[in-house]
């Protein structure tokens, strides 16, 4: 009852004190022993009802009173979340609330206990796992590219290469033919220029035979001629 009788005096005095009082009392009020255990909801019935009234009076904040369903649980139901006043602001002194279990519900998604295993609903904070599997099958990946576009340089190198012999063959060849038909019409211009030669030759042997012989005929005639006088001259 002298708890009771000194809040109600207190809430009085704050209630008629400025805005900057007020806000100093509810700082004071916020992170005093029984006004923790009246925002936790354990006080019993007639001093929580006062102490909520106290604290809205002089603070934003909301205190659960008879007229509120409280949960004394250690432990939070699947539908719950994290506790907040109506106000929208949270004192100096307001946490976050987390489970006493040391488990999560299955719906948390945030909160994290001391325990050191995860619920089904909490979220890894990174892949690491994820990423440190990834590399040697990247490496894996970047290895086997690097082989097939050597294979492939490889195989365009032999390529062009067995093009450049077979060219090089062709041009050989080419000029091999070359030099032969060039080898075969010289020698047939030879042998034209030696026949046409001898055949010069044939007429000018020949000419000079036929000049012989009307040389010898004609000397032949000539003695001939001689004789007849010299018989006639004998005769006379």
């Amino acid at each position: 009852m002298f708890l009771i009788e000194g809040l109600a005096a207190l809430a009085a005095k704050v209630a008629a004190a400025s805005t900057v009082s007020q806000a100093a009392a509810g700082l004071g009020i916020a992170v005093a022993g029984v006004t923790g255990a009246g925002a936790a909801g354990v006080l019993p019935t007639p001093v929580q009802d006062t102490v909520a009234g106290a604290v809205e009076v002089v603070s934003p904040f909301d205190l659960p009173d008879s007229a509120e369903e409280t949960d004394d649980s250690d432990t939070d139901p699947p539908g719950d979340t994290d506790e907040s006043d109506d106000s929208g602001t949270d004192s100096p002194g307001d946490d976050t609330e987390a489970g006493d279990s040391g488990t999560d519900p299955a719906d948390d998604a945030t909160e994290t206990d001391g325990s050191g295993t995860d619920s089904p609903g909490d979220v890894p904070d990174e892949e690491a796992s994820g990423d440190d599997s990834d590399d040697p099958a990247r490496a894996g990946r970047e290895a086997e590219e690097e082989a097939r576009e050597a294979a492939e340089e490889a195989a365009e190198d032999k390529r062009e290469a067995a093009e450049e012999a077979a060219e090089d063959r062709r041009e050989a060849a080419e000029a091999a033919a070359e030099a032969q038909r060039e080898a075969e019409e010289e020698a047939r211009e030879e042998a034209q220029r030696a026949a046409e030669a001898a055949a010069e030759a044939q007429r000018e042997a020949d000419e000079a035979a036929r000049e012989a012989a009307e040389r010898a005929a004609e000397e032949a005639a000539e003695g001939s001629e001689s004789d007849d006088r010299g018989r006639d001259s004998d005769d006379d």
